[in-house]
């Protein structure tokens, strides 16, 4: 019962994150997608639970017309955690840097594939990808402080220590 408390809270704490004023792209939610293998014993909820808090808080501020871009690039990422998560340094500092870099990458492809903004040529790809660099780094920037914040209460929370091998 105290797990299923602790899942809610964070389930709704990443919902608000979503909901609330905050800097482009400066979200916990990457980092959620990373930290929740620590929360949960069943891996398969981690594919289940970050697509449901898209989606709820998409139905409150509203669709666009890249969702398909930006659900699918959560949706391999959290595949890559269930897939490759250990908690060990190595593997969460690894994790922490891929994600967002996937994110980047597909959702800007998206953009660059479906908007008239930039030619459909490899200059107009990479004009968009340069564009988007501030977004990026506000995305990596957030997945890493949010998932070393979610580590420490988590280890001085709860009962059981992380064992983090270096």
């Amino acid at each position: 019962m105290n797990i299923l408390k602790s899942i809610s809270f964070f389930i709704c704490l990443l919902l608000l994150s979503r909901l609330i004023p905050h800097p482009p792209n400066f979200t916990p939610i990457i980092a959620g997608i990373i930290f929740l293998p620590f929360m949960i014993g069943d891996k398969r909820m981690v594919l289940f639970i970050p697509i449901l808090i898209m989606f709820i808080s998409d139905l409150i501020i509203g669709f666009h017309n890249h969702m398909i871009w930006t659900y699918t690039s959560f949706l391999l990422i959290s595949l890559g955690v269930v897939l490759y998560f250990k908690k060990t340094f190595k593997n969460i500092f690894f994790l922490s840097i891929l994600s967002p870099s996937l994110f980047f990458l597909l959702t800007n492809f998206g953009v660059w594939l479906t908007s008239s903004f930039y030619t459909k040529d490899f200059l107009g790809l990479m004009e968009c990808y340069f564009v988007a660099l501030p977004f990026y780094a506000n995305n990596l920037t957030s997945t890493i402080l949010f998932l070393s914040g979610f580590i420490l209460a988590y280890t001085f929370f709860d009962n059981r220590k992380i064992r983090v091998n270096l």
